[in-house]
């Protein structure tokens, strides 16, 4: 188990170090309580994959309702062989014949263990399972015993290291993006790049979506990205929709702006191209992700970082 902020013990070795003090909006940040986690191998092949040196990019559920309101990506490490071994051989064998390749451990994190993820607190947590999802049900109502279609390929326990936290927000009330956003992701040496969707506000832009792709610049230079914290792709002429949203394209690709800073550490934009390798995951309100409305139910746990009644207009 995972023990609350400040507390460490010999026999729990993945406590959170002491963060001193308590956890933002402690209300909203209750437990013990699952959080999942998608898993996408970083490895190019399924002996890689099933190495010792091999990393994962994890990717919370998050929601717009309590606990689960922090957007978290993480680079981490699984330390059982055999676990490797079964989430690898699952992973490349559902990409091989187009199937959904979705996988995803459901750790139990104490109160305020979200938030200590995303702030770099938490080296690790375990998962009593691994699941290779088909479908993540139709409301966030849906879970592992209902309505989340599934295989259980191990129900003994996993251990997870986390090396890097790649991302980790809280999610608050922000303007509707203009154009069709997403986070730039490249772990490790950035072979591997991941784009997620900027999770900024209900409605339309309300969704969740993970996918990988090859990145270039227009004018033939190489791209280089930093490992430490994502960068922002916009794509110029299409809503921040479901909709919209980037697809696998064949061998086209979709023009982007990339987000950067010049040598004189002024904001910039480069001109690149966007080609989709594998659509990994998209959500709006399932088993997972929870955004389709700001505040989806008043019975929910509301988060004050979404949610008020004072400015309904």
């Amino acid at each position: 188990a995972v023990l609350p902020l400040g507390l460490a013990s010999a026999a729990t070795p993945f406590a959170p170090h002491h963060a001193g003090g308590t956890p933002p909006f402690p209300e909203c940040n209750f437990g013990p309580t699952h959080h999942s986690h998608l898993i996408l191998p970083l490895a190019d092949t399924e002996a890689e994959c099933a190495s010792d040196a091999s990393r994962f990019f994890l990717s919370h559920g998050a929601t717009f309702f309590c606990p689960h309101t922090w957007d978290v990506k993480l680079l981490a490490r699984v330390v059982e062989d055999d676990a490797r071994a079964t989430l690898c051989k699952s992973f490349f064998a559902a990409v091989a014949v187009g199937q959904n390749a979705t996988h995803a451990f459901r750790p139990t994190l104490a109160q305020g263990g979200l938030p200590a993820t995303a702030l770099g607190l938490l080296t690790g947590w375990t998962s009593p399972v691994l699941y290779w999802i088909h479908n993540f049900g139709k409301d966030n109502s849906a879970g592992p015993d209902k309505g989340w279609n599934l295989t259980t390929l191990r129900s003994t326990t996993t251990t997870v290291q986390i090396d890097q936290v790649l991302y980790g927000r809280q999610l608050e009330l922000q303007p509707q993006p203009s154009e069709l956003t997403y986070l730039v992701h490249a772990p490790l040496d950035g072979k591997k790049i991941i784009l997620s969707h900027y999770i900024s506000t209900g409605g339309a832009s309300g969704f969740d979506h993970l996918l990988t792709a090859d990145v270039t610049r227009e004018d033939g230079h190489p791209l280089e990205l930093r490992p430490t914290w994502p960068l922002y792709l916009t794509i110029p002429g299409s809503r921040d929709s479901l909709e919209s949203r980037l697809r696998v394209q064949g061998g086209s690709a979709a023009r982007g702006l990339l987000h950067v800073y010049d040598w004189d550490y002024r904001p910039r934009t480069l001109e690149v191209r966007v080609k989709v390798l594998l659509d990994y995951y998209h959500g709006t309100s399932d088993g997972f992700a929870g955004f389709g409305s700001v505040c989806p139910d008043r019975t929910a746990p509301q988060s004050p970082t979404m949610c008020t009644t004072a400015i309904n207009a």
